[in-house]
């Protein structure tokens, strides 16, 4: 667990990473700053968003015919392309996969729940493998499935579909946590260790809500050893309030503060707040002149600007007040 005073860890240069390294430093160029955005939720006219596109990481995806419906899918693809682009330019495609990995796991929740056709372009695993398991042959799905089913001595076909989205997840965690595993860099590893920690809180917040027994369901979830008892305590503890000093450090303090927010607002508060936190503890890796670090904090960077793209767009779309939007909005790297 993560204390208060917490120092990142050191991050050294390497030069087999510098090919990558130095066309990140150009495109960071075509990162859209905070003005942007601001006069994105600002303007009144959605076609007006177009003039402001030019020089931008999205600008080749649209055309002034593209239907405003579909600008999420088109956002969606262009981080998709970018992180398998950056990928073929890596010494190890271990930054990118921990971003793709995500598209694998929404086809396998597809799959699993009977529905055909593969709806994301494959991540990791290789397009025959997600084709499979679209068909019906589990055989093909990842060791992270195997290694859950077994911890919780549990069939694939004895999982409802009430378990299904949480053990899912926890697989697609203990997936990204072992794959962040294979390379070394602590600073990856504690956003990462984050990322499943803050998965988690949301997880069980969520099941306590819809009452469902956290206890019972705590076992599909999945933690880092060091943080497995703290997982188990937070389910055993039906009131979210008392979280904060349970987690303790700067997540337990996070939480307090997203409990000052709306009910209906806490949860994909806090889940934002999680997202912001590890956007801030990468900026360092900015300084550096080379190293997997410095691709994990640009694709971080540009997934949380596709996300505000898509954020600004569609809000505007159904005329979501603009502060409302504002307040939602993803912190602007660098």
């Amino acid at each position: 667990m993560r204390s208060k005073g917490y120092i990142p860890p050191p991050i050294k240069n390497r030069t087999e990473w510098g090919f990558v390294c130095g066309r990140i430093s150009a495109l960071e160029g075509k990162l859209l700053t905070k003005d942007f955005f601001r006069s994105i939720l600002e303007m009144h006219h959605t076609e007006d968003i177009f003039q402001h596109f030019p020089g931008s990481l999205i600008e080749d995806y649209l055309d002034p015919g593209i239907p405003w419906d579909d600008f999420s899918a088109v956002a969606d693809q262009c981080f998709y392309d970018m992180a398998a682009s950056i990928r073929d330019d890596s010494p190890s495609p271990i930054p990118a996969d921990l971003f793709l990995l995500k598209n694998d796991y929404l086809n396998i929740k597809t799959a699993l729940a009977g529905i055909s056709g593969t709806p994301f372009p494959p991540g990791v695993m290789p397009h025959e493998t997600v084709e499979s398991i679209m068909d019906g042959n589990y055989s093909g799905l990842p060791p992270s499935f195997e290694t859950k089913l077994t911890d919780t001595g549990m069939d694939l076909d004895e999982i409802d579909a009430s378990q299904s989205d949480v053990f899912i997840d926890g697989a697609y965690m203990r997936h990204l946590y072992e794959l962040s595993e294979k390379i070394d860099s602590p600073m990856i590893h504690d956003c990462i260790d984050i990322r499943i920690l803050g998965y988690d809180i949301t997880s069980l917040w969520r099941i306590i809500r819809q009452e469902r027994n956290a206890v019972q369901l705590v076992d599909l979830l999945f933690a880092p050893e060091d943080e497995e008892r703290v997982i188990r305590d937070l389910a055993g503890t039906q009131d979210p309030a008392q979280w904060p000093d349970i987690i303790g450090g700067e997540l337990g303090d996070l939480l307090a503060r997203t409990m000052q927010a709306s009910y209906e607002e806490q949860i994909s508060t806090f889940d934002l707040k999680i997202v912001n936190f590890i956007l801030h503890m990468v900026t360092q890796a900015r300084k550096e002149t080379s190293g997997p670090e410095r691709v994990f904090a640009f694709l971080m960077a540009v997934e949380a600007e596709m996300q505000n793209l898509k954020l600004a767009v569609t809000g505007k779309l159904n005329k979501i007040d603009p502060d409302i939007l504002d307040q939602r909005l993803r912190y602007i790297y660098g």
